[in-house]
C-alpha cells in the first residue's frame, strides 16, 4: 500500500451533524457488550468505502470477510467501494456535507484527527459497545482514534515499514547480508546499482513523509515539535535537511530508482523490486503477498530491520481505522459491522493479507500463523507515527510538493524546506 499526501479539503463545524449524533446515541442506548439491536428494515444495505489493495485484501474482504458476516447478520448486505487512495477522504467528507456519506470508511490513521475536527464521525467515547474494544486495542493503533478527550474510530490494523533486499543482487556485488546501519545503506546502494541491466541500488516510493520520514527519523530528523504544534525549526534543521541531502544526491547519481521522483513512466517500488529493478526497499507487510502472487511469483529477497543511523531504527506507525459517519442512516448495522472487523476472525483473515491485527488477543496468533510477520513485530516497537494533527495532510502535502521541486531542480533544499516549513506551521494551527 501506498501511502500518498491529499489536499486539505474545506472545514466544517462540529455542528454538522450534532442533531445525527443525538439521535443516534439514542438508538444506540442500551446497547451491550457483545451486541447492537438493530431497528433496520429487513434489507439493509451498508457501504464500506475503503482503498484496499486489489491483489492481497480485497479478495479476502470479499471472498472471505464480507460473506462471513452477511452469513451470521441475515438482512444485512455489505457493498464494498473501493475507490483509489488518493481523493477518498475528500469523497467521503463532501458526501458527509450532502447528507449521503458512505456508513463505514476504512481512513488512513493520519486522516482521523482531520475527520474527528470537522465533527463528521460518530464520537464513540462513553458508548457500551466500544468499550471492549477500546480494551483490547493496542496502544499505539488506538491512539490514532484520539482527538481532544475523546475517541472517534477504531483501530482496524496496523503495518510498519522494514527493509526488503534482493538476496540475489547482493551475492552477485559480493555484499553477505543486508545494511545494518544509514551509511552502510548509502554505500550498499551505489555497490548494488548496475546501470547496463537497468538495476538500482534503493527504491524509495514517493516524497511524502510515509516513505521519506523512516530515513529523516532514523538520521535524527524531525518534522514537528513532539506536540505537533511548529514545524520550524524541525522539517527544516540541519539534521532533517542532512538526511534530505543525502537522498536528493543519491537520485542525482543514480543509485535511487524513478518512484522517488515519480510521474510518467516511474516504476512503483514493489514492481521494480520483484522484476529485479530495485535491489532494496522500504516496504509493509502487504509486500509479502504481492511478491507471492506476482507474476512469476517471487521470493529470493530477505526482510530485516531498518538501517540505523543516529537516530536509531526509526520506522513509521502505519495502519488504517474504522470511521464511522455520524450522519450515516444505518448506524446500529454498521456499529455490527465494526464489532465483526475487530473480531479474531476478521483481523486473523486480514492479517493472511498483510493487515496486521491491531488488537492483542489477536497479534500473537498472526505471528504463530504467519511466523514472517515477526520482523514487522519487532520494527513496531520503535516505529514513530506521523504528526496525529488535523493539519497534517496539508502539512505532509506542503513537505512532499518542496522535495519533489528539489528533485526536479527548480528549488535548493534549503530554501524548499523553510517555505515548507512555514507552511506546516499554518496547516498544524488549522482547528475545526
Amino acid at each position: 500500500m501506498k501511502h500518498t499526501s491529499s489536499a486539505n479539503p474545506r472545514r466544517r463545524k462540529a455542528s454538522l451533524i450534532a442533531g445525527a449524533c443525538a439521535c443516534a446515541l439514542s438508538t444506540i442506548a442500551g446497547v451491550g457488550l457483545t451486541g447492537v439491536a438493530s431497528a433496520a428494515p429487513a434489507t439493509v444495505t451498508l457501504h464500506f468505502l475503503n482503498a484496499y489493495n486489489s491483489v492481497t485484501e480485497t479478495p479476502v474482504m470479499n471472498k472471505i470477510v464480507i460473506p462471513m458476516f452477511e452469513k451470521e447478520n441475515p438482512g444485512i448486505k455489505v457493498v464494498d467501494e473501493t475507490v483509489p487512495y488518493n481523493g477518498m477522504l475528500q469523497k467521503f467528507i463532501a458526501e458527509a456535507a450532502a447528507g449521503n456519506p458512505a456508513d463505514l470508511m476504512r481512513s488512513d490513521i493520519a486522516w482521523m484527527p482531520e475527520l474527528a475536527s470537522q465533527g463528521v464521525l460518530l464520537k464513540l467515547s462513553g458508548l457500551k459497545w466500544f468499550a471492549p474494544i477500546k480494551a483490547a486495542a493496542l496502544p499505539g493503533p488506538l491512539s490514532t482514534n484520539r482527538y481532544g478527550a475523546s475517541y472517534y474510530g477504531v483501530p482496524d490494523d496496523t503495518n510498519t515499514q522494514v527493509l526488503f533486499w534482493n538476496k540475489a543482487d547482493f551475492k552477485a556485488a559480493g555484499l553477505s547480508g543486508p545494511p545494518t546501519t544509514q551509511n552502510q545503506l548509502w554505500n550498499d546502494a551505489k555497490i548494488l546499482t548496475v546501470p547496463s541491466k537497468g538495476q538500482f541500488g534503493l527504491g524509495v516510493d514517493s516524497t511524502d513523509i510515509w516513505n521519506v520520514g523512516p530515513y529523516v527519523w532514523s538520521g535524527g530528523g524531525q518534522f514537528t515539535d513532539p506536540g505537533y504544534h511548529q514545524a520550524s525549526g524541525y522539517m527544516d534543521s540541519v539534521a532533517t535537511e542532512a538526511v534530505l541531502n543525502q537522498l536528493v544526491t543519491m537520485d542525482q547519481e543514480g543509485y535511487i530508482g524513478s518512484d522517488f521522483k515519480g510521474g510518467a513512466g516511474a516504476v512503483g517500488g514493489e514492481t521494480g523490486f520483484s522484476k529485479g529493478e530495485y535491489a532494496m526497499l522500504y516496504d509493509g507487510p502487504w509486500g509479502v503477498n504481492t511478491y507471492k502472487t506476482s507474476t512469476p511469483p517471487f521470493s529470493d529477497y530477505g526482510l530485516a530491520p531498518l538501517p540505523a543511523g543516529p537516530g536509531g531504527s526509526i520506522s513509521v506507525v502505519g495502519g488504517e481505522d474504522l470511521a464511522i459517519a455520524g450522519n450515516g442512516h444505518h448506524l446500529a448495522d454498521t456499529i455490527k459491522f465494526v464489532q465483526f472487523l475487530t473480531s479474531p476472525f476478521a483481523q486473523l483473515a486480514m492479517a493472511k493479507a498483510g493487515d496486521m491485527a491491531a488488537y492483542k488477543p489477536d497479534a500473537a496468533q498472526e505471528v504463530k500463523n504467519s511466523p514472517w510477520l515477526e520482523i514487522f513485530t519487532q520494527q513496531l516497537l520503535t516505529a514513530k507515527a506521523r504528526p496525529v494533527a488535523a493539519g497534517y495532510p496539508a502539512m505532509d502535502g506542503a513537505f512532499s510538493n518542496a522535495l519533489s521541486e528539489v528533485l526536479a531542480g527548480k528549488a535548493s533544499l534549503s530554501s524548499a524546506m523553510q517555505t515548507a516549513a512555514i507552511q506546516g506551521n499554518a496547516a498544524l494551527a488549522t482547528k475545526s
